[in-house]
């Protein structure tokens, strides 16, 4: 897909809202080594977005502008990057994109094989956008906060 154009929003600089966003034309992002093409099909937003457009995150995550935010996406790969090995074209996923780089608001975007997973049948583009951040922040609540282990073997609660 290389030299081809999609739609996104885009926004140029720290502030201004949602009145800073703009719709833009920008080039395909091609895949590299270990990342996947996708074709979005749902893309969700995090408190996380609009603190990085506000400048709030600036100390920790400076940004290079122009910039396409959002980071849970679901949708379908169409190209696969060298040492790809979990994913081939067609695959419906839902994958975390790069807090740095973004993208999800936009037709199409790259993301590392190992911040993306398959997507069940049964589970519709909107919701599986809706889990990365969310689900990543639950995990952490409950394994590193309150200390539960996720790993699979069942154990009787003492009291």
């Amino acid at each position: 897909m290389a030299g081809k154009l999609m739609h996104a929003v885009q926004y140029d600089s720290y502030g201004g809202g949602a009145a800073g966003l703009k719709h833009v034309e920008v080039p395909v992002p091609t895949p590299k080594k270990d990342e996947v093409l996708i074709k979005l099909e749902a893309t969700s937003l995090n408190p996380v977005d609009w603190k990085i457009q506000k400048g709030i995150l600036r100390p920790l995550m400076p940004r290079k502008f122009p910039h396409i935010p959002g980071t849970d996406v679901a949708g379908e790969v169409l190209e696969v990057g060298p040492g790809v090995k979990n994913f081939k074209t067609g695959d419906k996923i839902v994958a975390m994109l790069s807090h740095a780089t973004g993208g999800g608001l936009a037709e199409f975007a790259v993301a590392k094989e190992s911040l993306t997973v398959a997507r069940p049948a049964e589970v519709s583009a909107a919701e599986g956008a809706g889990l990365p951040v969310a689900g990543l922040t639950a995990h952490q609540a409950l394994t590193q906060s309150v200390g539960i282990k996720l790993d699979g073997v069942a154990s009787r609660p003492t009291f």
